[in-house]
This record gives structure tokens, C-alpha cells and sequence, in this order.
């Protein structure tokens, strides 16, 4: 048996350094395994033909597996920890053999918190996989994103394959080329249509509240109802009519769902990919596959709405889009991508919401790729700020209480609202890990350290923004450092939750009308506290890192305010 444990752990050797270790193959593992699988058969075949008897066939080949796999396995290991380009960088030992270390410790969805706790213990620098470096530093977001480094988005934006898309298109080219609809949909002429009916359901959710008479209101359910809406009306011209009937759409619990378990999978997306290929028929994979179902039936609806009751929508340019593109496209592509399109809309706000540049003067609300959930995520941390610090609530009060609330450029300009939103994002982003790029072939220097070339490379906003060497009392809610007391910012450029560069996202002003409205609508008509016996530690005790944040339950009181002013 000697030459066949040989010939295996030869192979091992032959398939890390001369196959495995070049280029991506997250996309390829089912191929991967069938490969192994033929020839594991081929092997079996000749074994049995040489000595006559499966048994000794069979064993033999059991041999020649667990020498090749531990061959592979080990040769990986080594060479990882002793000759990989990244092999200096400090960080856990286990984290620099295999990611998947990293990932048993984020199983609970805490990765924002694990990540500070590595920063603390090794410093600026951390090496938190194999090929990926985390970087803490105030520059850290602008440098990673801007396009003059020549990164590339990481690997994990290929998830939506075969779908295609301008939010998940890793060539610049055509995220370029796919991105003209999206700008087209949040142009000031959309905006302008998709105001009234964001007032509107504004009053509706105020109403909704209203409801409750007094009783706790489950901040996060309110949010959910209130923010899908939104998404529906601006996307697809018709919202779902959650806010006023009180109740949660069979495609939220897809989405939170599926997208759930990519909290702890984002930097090893290999998984997620394998489980879609293999298993799309069990647990939270097979949400993925309803939420895709979901998406492609309200596009549906849309396409076979009367046009009569057409309202101006996001879908409108998408399918101007699609149509343009029968020239260029065959009609499979074209329809991943017009599939592709609808279903980032629907998703990919959990990864691009707001863009923000220059706060230190002016405050402003970023730039957004419409979804729910994260508008969801900022508005139940704004209120529970609001309720655990009722001197804002009452400053943005005396803001707004002399103007027409439906009077939006006003509202954009209040220096306190905006700048308890900028808080808001600070403390608690929408984005609080991830977003990972790779390097370019020239490598990455970054504040005088070369990072290799095609190194996966991270900052992680909550962490970067909660650095003393990015704000003055960096971990205390000061809303007033937007606007009045610029000194307690100590590098804008850590400012940034959701990005910077040529891939911000275009719907800022869609962003603004429905974060300023629905916080000014609110506490206009109402005073708002925790709820009796709640314990304003939930929040924060229950956050997860689920490619956005998803927040621990908020319940409060709103209390009607009895001189209103409309």
C-alpha cells in the first residue's frame, strides 16, 4: 500500500500549489466535488481491474482519499502560516489557516463586536483569514473604495449569480453601464413623485401608532410594516399595505431569513454558493429561493398592471432598460438582469444605503439603494436614542414645530434632525462589517504598509467609528458634532457607513425624505419613552450583524402631544 499512500499524498501536494491556489473557486465547488467524485470512480474502476478484489480496491482507495486530503490540507496549512504573503501581518494563528475559524466565532452574528475585540488585541493591521486583511484606521473606508487603489469588490458580490445586477456587478464597465436606470429612477423629477406619497404614508404610519393607544409599540414591527411599504411604492409604484393592516409579508420572512445566515458567511461565501447549488431545497436556503420567487412575482404584477393606474416607479426604467438592451443582450441575460435588478432592490439595501461626504460643516443624509431593511434598522435605533435622550426629541421639536411638515427641502435643512441621523448611523450602522474589496495587482499602501496584490481587504464601519482616533468621546451620542461642535470630529473620513467612490449609491434624496419625515411626523404628534419594565439594553444585547444590522426589540410609548400644529 506505500506506493498508493504516496501517490496521494503527492496529489495532495500537486492539486494545492498547482490548481487550488490559483484564482477563485467559489463558484466552481459543485464542479469541484464532481470532478473528485469521477475520478474517485476512475480510480476505484482501475484499482479493482489491478488486484481482482473490490474489497482491496476499496481499501486502497479509502488509502489513497485520506492521504490526499490530509496531503492537501496540510501543505495548505503550512504554507499559509509560513510562506503566504500575508504570513506577517499579526492576527490569530486559526484565523490565518482557515476562515472558517472566523466564522465559528460569528455564528451568533456578533461579528461587529468580535472585531473590536481582535483590534484591541493585535492593533491596526489584523490578519482575519488566510488571504484577508482587516484594517482599522479613520482613512481606512475612503482609501479601501476609492477607485485611484484600483480594488476590485470582493468575491462575495457574485451571491445573486446568475443573476445580474448594477448593485453586484463586480466589472466596473457594467456597473457603469447598469447603473444609468438606477440614477434615472432617483433623478429630481422621480423624487419629486415619490415625495407626496412618502408624506402620505408618513400620516399612515403616524395613524398606525395611534392605534395602540398609549399600549407599547414594538418599534422594530412598526418599522418593518412602514419601511416595505415604502420600498413597494417607490420600486414598484404600490405599496403592500402593511402599515395599515398591522401585519408582516410572506416576503419579509423569506428575505430575513435567507439573508440571515450570510451575517456570518460574508467572508466565506463558498458556503452559501455550495448550499444553493447542492441543497436549494431545505431550511433558510430555500428562503433565498422563495424570496427570488417573490420578487419575480411582484415584477410580474407590476409588468400586468393597466396603465391607467401606472404610477411613476423605479420598475419603469428598469424595463426601459431591459427593452434598450435587445439589441446588445440575448433575451436570457437581459432577463436575469431586469430579474437580477429587482431582486437587489429588494436585498441590497442590506449592503449600500447612504454615502456621505464632507460632514464637518453641513450635515447631510447619504445616498441609497432602495431596501427596507436598512431604512428598518436606522429608524429603530434613531428612536431608541430619542427615547433614552428626550432632550433631542424635544430639540428636533422646536425645529420643526412652526413649519408646514409636509415641507421637505425644510425638513433637510434642520441642523439637530440631521444631525441625530448622522448619530444614529455613527453609533449603530446600517453596514457594520463587510463591504470588503481586493487588491489590485500592484498590491494596496495603506498609511505606509503594502498589502500583496489580490488580498481581500476590509474596514469595518462600527468599529472604525467608535475609534478615538476618528471623534472625541467617540462611544456618547452628541448629534450637536454635526452642526455646532465640529471639534468633536476628529477625522470625517471614518464617517462613512456606507461608502465612498464611484459605486455610491444614487437615491439620496429618497433616503432623506423618508428618514426626515417619518422621525419630524412623529415626534410632532407625539412624546416618545421606553415602555414601562423595558430593558433599553435589548437593543443592544440583541443586535446582530446579518450583512446589516438587525437590532434587538424596541418597545415604546408614544404619548399624543396635545398642541399639535399642522
Amino acid at each position: 500500500m506505500l506506493p498508493i499512500a504516496t501517490s496521494g499524498l503527492v496529489a495532495g501536494v500537486v492539486a494545492h500549489h498547482g490548481i487550488f491556489i490559483r484564482g477563485e473557486w467559489h463558484m466552481k465547488i459543485p464542479q469541484v466535488i464532481a470532478s473528485h467524485l469521477i475520478l474517485m470512480g476512475v480510480l476505484l474502476y482501475a484499482l479493482y481491474d489491478h488486484y481482482s478484489s473490490l474489497k482491496i480496491a476499496a481499501s486502497a482507495l479509502g488509502t489513497m482519499i485520506s492521504c490526499y486530503f490530509s496531503s492537501l490540507f496540510i501543505s495548505m496549512t503550512i504554507y499559509r502560516l509560513f510562506f503566504h504573503a500575508t504570513s506577517h501581518f499579526p492576527g490569530p494563528k486559526l484565523a490565518a489557516v482557515s476562515k472558517l475559524w472566523h466564522v465559528f466565532h460569528i455564528l451568533d452574528s456578533k461579528n461587529y463586536a468580535f472585531l473590536q475585540k481582535l483590534h484591541m488585541e493585535y492593533g491596526q493591521f489584523v490578519r482575519t483569514g488566510p488571504n484577508e486583511i482587516t484594517i482599522f484606521h479613520p482613512a481606512a473606508i475612503q482609501e479601501i473604495e476609492t477607485s485611484k487603489n484600483q480594488t476590485t469588490k470582493d468575491v462575495w458580490y457574485d451571491l445573486l449569480k446568475p443573476h445580474k445586477s448594477a448593485v453586484f456587478a463586480r466589472d466596473d464597465d457594467l456597473h457603469k453601464e447598469w447603473r444609468r436606470s438606477w440614477t434615472q429612477s432617483f433623478s429630481k423629477k422621480c423624487i419629486d413623485a415619490y415625495r407626496p406619497r412618502m408624506v402620505e404614508l408618513t400620516q399612515t404610519l403616524s395613524q398606525s401608532i395611534s392605534e395602540y393607544e398609549g399600549a407599547p409599540v414594538d418599534i422594530d414591527e412598526v418599522m418593518t410594516w412602514f419601511s416595505f411599504d415604502a420600498m413597494g411604492d417607490a420600486l414598484f409604484g404600490e405599496d403592500f399595505g402593511l402599515t395599515r393592516s398591522k401585519s408582516i409579508h410572506p416576503g419579509i420572512v423569506h428575505r430575513d431569513r435567507a439573508l440571515s445566515i450570510l451575517g456570518p458567511l460574508e467572508g466565506a461565501i463558498w458556503i452559501a454558493r455550495l448550499g444553493f447549488s447542492l441543497t436549494p431545497f431545505l431550511g433558510r436556503v430555500k428562503d433565498w429561493f422563495k424570496l427570488v420567487s417573490f420578487c419575480d412575482e411582484q415584477l410580474r404584477k407590476r409588468i400586468q398592471r393597466p396603465t391607467e393606474s401606472l404610477k411613476l416607479d423605479m420598475v419603469s426604467f428598469f424595463l426601459e432598460e431591459y427593452n434598450k438592451n435587445s439589441e446588445t443582450m440575448n433575451d436570457t441575460d437581459r432577463g436575469l438582469l431586469l430579474s437580477g435588478t429587482v431582486l437587489s432592490a429588494v436585498v441590497a439595501g442590506r449592503f449600500v444605503l447612504f454615502s456621505y461626504h464632507k460632514p464637518r460643516h453641513k450635515p447631510q443624509v447619504g445616498k441609497l439603494t432602495l431596501h427596507s431593511d436598512t431604512t428598518r434598522a436606522v429608524l429603530i435605533a434613531a428612536f431608541w436614542f430619542l427615547s433614552k435622550y428626550p432632550i433631542h426629541a424635544d430639540k428636533i421639536r422646536s425645529e420643526i414645530q412652526v413649519l408646514n411638515p409636509n415641507d421637505i427641502d425644510t425638513l433637510l435643512t434642520l441642523p439637530h434632525l440631521n444631525g441625530v441621523i448622522n448619530e444614529v448611523l455613527r453609533l449603530a450602522p446600517s453596514a457594520m462589517t463587510g463591504m470588503a474589496r481586493i487588491t489590485g495587482p500592484n498590491g494596496f499602501v495603506f498609511d505606509g504598509t503594502f498589502i500583496p496584490p489580490f488580498t481581500r481587504i476590509t474596514a469595518p464601519k462600527y468599529v472604525i467609528m467608535r475609534m478615538e482616533a476618528s471623534f472625541v468621546f467617540p462611544n456618547e451620542f452628541i448629534p450637536e458634532r454635526w452642526y455646532s461642535k465640529p471639534e468633536l470630529i476628529r477625522d470625517e473620513r471614518a464617517f462613512a457607513p456606507f461608502g465612498f467612490g464611484n459605486r455610491m449609491c444614487t437615491g439620496k434624496s429618497f433616503a432623506q425624505t423618508e428618514l426626515c419625515l417619518a422621525i419630524s411626523n412623529l415626534l410632532r404628534r407625539y412624546k416618545v419613552s421606553f415602555a414601562p419594565e423595558y430593558d433599553p439594553q435589548t437593543m443592544w444585547r440583541d443586535m446582530k450583524d446579518q450583512v446589516t444590522a438587525q437590532p434587538g426589540r424596541v418597545l415604546c410609548i408614544f404619548e399624543p402631544l396635545s398642541d399639535i400644529r399642522d
